[in-house]
């Protein structure tokens, strides 16, 4: 999946911050949304790829 350029994520980013980290309700909420859900894709297919490497261990 491909992360998204999102000014969610450009903002969570000057304090020093994930967008996990911040508060929902310093975004507009369709582009915090679109945000997360990009971000869990995209985290969710490494942690798919992980878990593919620990089972040929």
């Amino acid at each position: 999946h491909p992360m998204v350029k999102s000014t969610a994520i450009a903002d969570a980013g000057l304090t020093k911050q994930t967008l996990y980290e911040v508060e929902r309700q310093q975004f507009t909420r369709g582009t915090y949304d679109r945000a997360i859900e990009a971000l869990d894709l995209v985290n969710g297919e490494i942690e798919s790829l992980i878990k593919q490497v620990w089972k040929r261990n």
